[in-house]
């Protein structure tokens, strides 16, 4: 998998204007500072995904996806607000508040669950590396 990640708000980013596309519900427009970046290439899959997270004036995160093979694609956009004992993400059509437990939940869930992926992953690099070096 070839990753390149770009990024970060320093004080001198432009505040942009922009709409990040939905297909799973209204697409989210956003004025705000580009805090992040990455985009990166299955090579077993073929899949192409790109990752944009921004942080709005009023503090609050916009997170857009973009994953595509061929000429198939899907793009989702959220919108995060974090409150002291909560936080609510918004997909454009559903609201849905956690708990920061319940969000530190679901990401061990999430992680569990690429474990078995990633290892493979990180095994197939580890070869392409050897055999490029032999």
């Amino acid at each position: 998998m070839s990753k390149k990640m770009v990024g970060g708000h320093d004080g001198n980013d432009p505040i942009l204007n922009v709409n990040l596309p939905n297909d799973f519900g209204q697409d989210l427009g956003v004025a705000g500072h580009l805090i992040g970046e990455e985009m990166y290439f299955d090579d077993d899959t073929g899949m192409l995904t790109m990752e944009k997270l921004y942080r709005d004036e009023e503090g609050k995160l916009a997170y857009g996806i973009i994953s595509a093979i061929g000429h198939a694609r899907e793009r989702r956009a959220y919108r995060l607000e974090e409150r002291e004992d909560s936080c609510i993400v918004s997909n454009g059509s559903l609201n849905l508040e956690f708990s920061y437990d319940e969000l530190f939940e679901l990401l061990a869930v999430a992680m569990e669950s690429e474990k078995e992926s990633s290892s493979r992953q990180v095994s197939k690099q580890v070869r392409r590396r050897l055999a490029a070096n032999e």
